[in-house]
C-alpha cells in the first residue's frame, strides 16, 4: 500500500514547481506517506530534510521517490536521501529527457499527425484516432516507467538506476526516434503525391521494409547494398502503383 500511495503522490511532482527549489515541495509531498511512519519531531525534520533543492525528468522520479522511501523506512534517511537524490537525479534526467521528450513524444506526435493527415485526406469520420493513438504511445510506456520507478526503485535502491544505462534502454530510444523519422517521411510522401491517401498495407510493408534494413545493417551487410535493394523495392512498388496495381 506504501507503495501504491508513493506511485499516485509522484503525478504531483511538480505542482508546486519553484525556481529555487524546483521540484522539491512535490517531492516532499510524494513521501510523506513514509512521514507518517514518524513522530511529530521527526516528521518536521523529515520534511526540512527533503524540502530541499531537487530537479530530475519528471517520469524518472519515481525511481529517486523509490529509493529514497526505502533509505527512509530503514532509518538511512538522513545519512543518505541527499546522497541519493544527487547521484540518481542527474541520469535519471538525462535519461528521460532522452527517451521521454526526445524520442518517444516526437514519434508519438509524427504518428498521430500521419494519422490524422490519412484520414482527412481519405474523408473518413475515423479522426479521433489520431488523438488517441498519440495518448496511448505517450502515456503507456509513460505510466510503466513511473511505476516501475516506483517499485523497483524501493526494492533496489540507487542500484535501480541501472537500467536506464542498458543496451535495452538505448534500444527503446532508437526505435522510438526511427518511429517518428519514418512518421515524418511519410507525412512529406502524402504531401508529394498530392494529398492522395495512402493505403494500410504500402504503409505497413514499407515499415517492415525500414525494419529489415536496419537488421542488416546492425548484422554487418553492406550498407550500399542494403540501400540499394530497399531503393528498387520502392521503385517498384511506385511504379506498380502509378500502372494502377
Amino acid at each position: 500500500m506504501l507503495r501504491v500511495s508513493l506511485f499516485v503522490r509522484s503525478f504531483f511532482l511538480q505542482a508546486v514547481w519553484n525556481p529555487r527549489g524546483m521540484q522539491n515541495v512535490g517531492f516532499c509531498f510524494a513521501l510523506m506517506p513514509v512521514a507518517r511512519l514518524f513522530s511529530e519531531p521527526e516528521r518536521q525534520k523529515f520534511m526540512m530534510r527533503h524540502l530541499g533543492f531537487f530537479n530530475t525528468n519528471p517520469t524518472m522520479a519515481s525511481y529517486v521517490i523509490g529509493a529514497v522511501a526505502r533509505a527512509e523506512v530503514e532509518g538511512r534517511g538522513i545519512l543518505e536521501s541527499d546522497d541519493v537524490k544527487l547521484t540518481m537525479g542527474g541520469p535519471l534526467g538525462m535519461a528521460g529527457d532522452s527517451l521521454m521528450w526526445g524520442a518517444i513524444r516526437p514519434a508519438a506526435g509524427l504518428v498521430a499527425a500521419l494519422i490524422a493527415v490519412s484520414v482527412l485526406y481519405g474523408r473518413s469520420s475515423s479522426i479521433w484516432l489520431a488523438p488517441a493513438v498519440q495518448l496511448a504511445m505517450y502515456n503507456v510506456p509513460h505510466l510503466l516507467l513511473r511505476a516501475r520507478g516506483i517499485w523497483v526503485g524501493y526494492r533496489l535502491g540507487p542500484v535501480a538506476a541501472v537500467e536506464v544505462t542498458g543496451r535495452g534502454f538505448r534500444t527503446a530510444v532508437t526505435t522510438a526516434r526511427g518511429l517518428a523519422a519514418f512518421a515524418a517521411g511519410m507525412i512529406l510522401a502524402q504531401v508529394v503525391i498530392g494529398g492522395g491517401a495512402i493505403e494500410v498495407w504500402p504503409l505497413v510493408g514499407a515499415l517492415l521494409l525500414l525494419s529489415v534494413a536496419s537488421l542488416a545493417v546492425r548484422w554487418r551487410f553492406s550498407a550500399s547494398v542494403v540501400g540499394l535493394v530497399g531503393g528498387l523495392m520502392w521503385l517498384a512498388l511506385v511504379v506498380r502503383d502509378g500502372n494502377g496495381g
